[in-house]
């Protein structure tokens, strides 16, 4: 990796940084009862409007009517992955939330392997020694209620996420990266105002989310970890090789581990280390392993969800 590459590399990770602190941020403006689809709302229009931005910076060409409508469906996937996500993060810990949301890094194989109505092992053996590794994780040898519905709903959330990684991959791969990103951040938006709206009408109090912290903690998920973040993940997957971007973005999940201990919301523990080392090794695994085509393997760049 030559020198440039380097600072590339530097600027994912300190993207996943970003998103693995997200978490924390979205706990605590769960903790202060904010509606989910608020949240939503906030982050990913305060997103749109830094990724606009961006693509005016980038001079990226006009959005057009096919990437519209294919931003929009593969956005519709992306909104389904964070509000499960969300749901989760209001019943589980951070740490808990972050890494059943990495497992979508074992979903895209997984799928790919139905779809393609192919027999490989691999994919299963990853999956299987991630399970071993949330087994430890959740301690659920010890309290069989450690796995509760926020995990089951972070780790759907993951399912959804790796839904929408297949869709971008195949209907948004060939268009400008800022444009497929940009019609997928207004469809979240979209579909956020819509459910906040319909669900949440009686439930927003904008005194509470007024106060400073509220919009301090709404900027950075919005401005930092929405919108800075697909703007630094698609820089770097122009500049970096599948396999680089697809290893680096397993440390989302890691550093949502260690913020979550550093800021009091789990307590370290043997089977959260080990169980966070084996879940790396499986989401490792998975990243690096050979698709069945060169397309595939060119696309695998991981598509985040800009936490």
């Amino acid at each position: 990796m030559t020198s440039p590459k380097y600072r590339y590399l530097f600027l994912f990770i300190l993207t996943t940084v970003i998103w693995g602190l997200g978490f924390l941020v979205v706990k605590n403006l769960t903790n202060r009862e904010t509606p989910v689809y608020f949240i939503l709302t906030g982050r990913f229009v305060l997103g749109l409007a830094t990724l606009t931005v961006f693509r005016k910076l980038a001079k990226s060409p006009k959005l057009s009517a096919k990437e519209a409508l294919r931003g929009a469906i593969c956005g519709t996937a992306l909104f389904a992955a964070f509000a499960t996500q969300t749901w989760g993060t209001t019943l589980t810990t951070p740490a808990k939330n972050g890494m059943l949301t990495g497992t979508y890094v074992l979903f895209v194989p997984l799928f790919l392997t139905a779809l393609e109505c192919k027999i490989r092992l691999r994919p299963f053996v990853d999956a299987a020694i991630c399970a071993v590794g949330l087994f430890v994780f959740f301690e659920v040898y010890r309290d069989t209620t450690s796995f509760n519905m926020g995990a089951w709903f972070s780790l759907i959330s993951g399912v959804f996420f790796a839904i929408h990684f297949l869709a971008t991959e195949r209907l948004a791969s060939r268009f400008d990266p800022l444009n497929s990103a940009a019609a997928q951040l207004a469809t979240v938006s979209v579909w956020a105002i819509l459910f906040s709206a319909v669900f949440e009408r009686d439930k927003i109090d904008f005194a509470s989310i007024a106060t400073s912290r509220s919009v301090a903690e709404f900027l950075y998920l919005g401005v930092i970890s929405t919108g800075f973040a697909y703007w630094s993940q698609v820089l770097a997957q122009s500049k970096l090789d599948a396999t680089t971007i697809a290893v680096v973005a397993c440390l989302e999940s890691i550093f949502a581990v260690v913020f979550s201990i550093i800021f009091g919301y789990e307590t370290i523990s043997v089977g959260i280390v080990v169980g966070t080392a084996i879940v790396l090794v499986a989401t490792a695994r998975s990243a690096t392993a050979p698709l069945s085509s060169d397309k595939e393997r060119k696309d695998v760049n991981v598509e985040k969800k800009a936490l």
